[in-house]
């Protein structure tokens, strides 16, 4: 029997269906199922791919998703990229299908917002009542998506309230949420407090976030009053989220850590609470949670988001925190070694691609981490193997990898390179949070912008000078400008090599410096230009490599510029914007 009498049957024509399946014969058995329910305008994609073509040629109003499929990405990374693309109304209503009926799975799915869950085996009543739920949510979010783009807010508003009073749709209500500016807090309130939404848990939760927020309570009643929102409803993720955040600003990190570690655990596939799981778990100095956090990170890591890189270089940036505060090798090992496990959990999932990258981010995390500890050429020669395979195409990397890098080599005075970042991150259009703040600091440090200008000046002039004049005084101008240049970039290939080619043109000899400029160029991946120039100077200088031993001056370390301290540190501080951007 039809769910939709003849009257109805028009419009199920114009209501279009997708199903994302890779097994043939369950999306054969679904798609009869909707037929005998008067839905027969019904299309299939068995991979992610053919679902994206045919997303990208067509407006579907429903989409069954397969969660499982057996393929680089699942069912709701899929939904992530289709949405990130465009490719989905804001209003088409998304069933994501599964065998997995676990709590984790259907909450972390339900997250994402736009639909419902279905766990196999599929039967017709409940299908019956997806349906009908799903028919319904279309038309009613495509009104008010179209009211909206009229720009009548006022009427906006009041039929998302009367929609809100009949139907309790989670994202409904956060909807509505949002057609409230900051400055109407209390009209918000006021809403919240109303009969047909007192007892809502999303209500709850956004009236007790605006007391806080206006300090309307004091801050251990509204610890109290989350705490019971949170035993009533203990499946709602939010309100743990909340609860931490809470105690977090009466400065109760084991308390926060605690319901943090409760949000992650309903949805482990969500990665801001892991990163936030993890941030707390490093204050507290607690590995159990750390480690936990850690591994659901890796497991769950969404490589169809284009933020992943964040997430991974956040992460990093905990691990390096955690490894540098480490009291004993032991723990400095273990550290290390779950880093690098957090990198292979990590990688069984990424494309061809994000393996490289996530290499390159790898790299890049233990450069910073071995300069704090005083391996300054042994991390500079990390970096430059890390980088070495996007040489010839930066435009490759993440815009997240480039800015890590643009502060290491900037840092270690690698102007080859880093002209080369600069210009490609300048034809980057579009910067995440964690990009555009460290891009801030690096343009607002002056004086680490002075000194890149001093370094590139003397390099370029004092080529110009040798390439013109090859006269002693010319040489000696030349060694004299890069001796200036070398006491703030020690570490700076192009000027380590110059200033040896002035050296053996001059026949000067000094085995003490020559051989500490040695250490600095050698073994480093460089420019094709640079290592032939390196290696005329090593056959002219007939370089013993017995003799030049590397010495890590921990000295040096006190020119790490301080805006880059400065980030490093930041991950501490409470609240980070980035990583307190939970998701409903």
């Amino acid at each position: 029997m039809n769910v939709f009498n003849n009257q109805n049957k028009k419009n199920t024509k114009k209501f279009t269906i997708l199903i994302v399946d890779d097994c043939l014969v369950s999306s054969l058995c679904l798609s009869k199922l909707l037929m005998l329910l008067g839905f027969d305008s019904v299309d299939h994609a068995k991979t992610y791919q053919q679902a994206i073509k045919a997303c990208s040629k067509k407006r579907y109003s429903l989409l069954f998703i397969d969660y499982h499929l057996e393929q680089v990405l699942n069912g709701s990374e899929l939904y992530d990229l289709l949405k990130m693309k465009g490719f989905i109304e804001p209003y088409t209503r998304v069933i994501t299908v599964s065998g997995d009926n676990t709590t984790q799975t259907v909450l972390s799915t339900l997250s994402k917002g736009n639909g419902d869950y279905l766990c196999k085996p599929i039967s017709k009543s409940i299908l019956s009542h997806k349906m009908t739920d799903a028919y319904q949510e279309f038309h009613l979010f495509k009104k008010l998506y179209t009211i909206r783009k009229k720009g009548d807010n006022e009427q906006l508003k009041e039929y998302a309230i009367s929609a809100a009073k009949s139907k309790n749709i989670n994202e409904l209500d956060q909807f509505l949420f949002s057609l409230f500016s900051p400055n109407e807090g209390e009209e918000l309130i006021a809403l919240c407090n109303q009969p047909e939404f007192l007892n809502r848990r999303n209500y709850i939760h956004t009236r007790l976030q605006l007391e806080n927020t206006l300090s309307l309570s004091t801050p251990e009643l509204l610890i109290k009053q989350t705490e019971i929102l949170c035993q009533q409803h203990p499946l709602f993720a939010p309100a743990f989220d909340f609860l931490s955040q809470l105690h977090i600003q009466q400065s109760h990190y084991e308390e926060a850590l605690t319901s943090a570690y409760n949000a992650l655990g309903l949805t482990p596939s969500v990665p801001l609470r892991a990163l936030h799981t993890l941030k707390l778990a490093l204050i507290c100095n607690n590995k159990h949670y750390f480690f936990k956090a850690s591994h659901l990170l890796a497991n769950h890591l969404p490589i169809a988001d284009q933020d992943w890189c964040v997430y991974v270089v956040e992460a990093f940036n905990y691990y390096g925190e955690y490894i540098h505060n480490c009291q004993t090798a032991r723990d400095k090992k273990q550290f290390i070694l779950e880093q690098k496990n957090f990198v292979r959990r990590s990688e069984y999932r990424l494309t061809t691609i994000q393996k490289k990258q996530l290499t390159t981010l790898f790299g890049l995390s233990e450069c910073k981490r071995m300069i704090k500890e005083g391996n300054i050429i042994a991390a500079k020669r990390i970096m430059l193997k890390a980088s070495k395979p996007f040489f010839d195409d930066l435009h490759q990397l993440n815009s997240v990898i480039l800015v890590e890098l643009l502060y290491l080599l900037s840092f270690y005075g690698e102007l080859w390179l880093l002209e080369r970042v600069n210009a490609v991150i300048k034809t980057k259009h579009q910067f995440n949070d964690y990009c555009l703040d460290a891009l801030h600091i690096l343009k607002h440090d002056q004086e680490l912008n002075e000194s890149l200008k001093m370094l590139s000046s003397t390099l370029n002039e004092s080529n110009k000078i040798k390439t013109a004049n090859l006269t002693i005084d010319a040489l000696e101008l030349a060694q004299y400008q890069y001796q200036n240049a070398l006491t703030q970039y020690p570490y700076s290939s192009e000027l380590c090599i110059s200033l040896l080619e002035c050296y053996i043109s001059l026949s000067i000899d000094n085995p003490a410096t020559i051989s500490s400029m040695v250490v600095t160029i050698q073994n480093m991946p460089l420019s094709d230009k640079l290592m032939s120039r390196r290696e005329a100077i090593f056959k002219a200088l007939h370089a013993n490599e017995a003799y030049i031993e590397e010495k890590a001056s921990s000295k040096l370390l006190s020119r790490l510029p301080y805006s880059y301290i400065k980030k490093d540190k930041e991950i501490l501080n409470f609240p980070r914007k980035h990583a307190t951007k939970l998701l409903f």
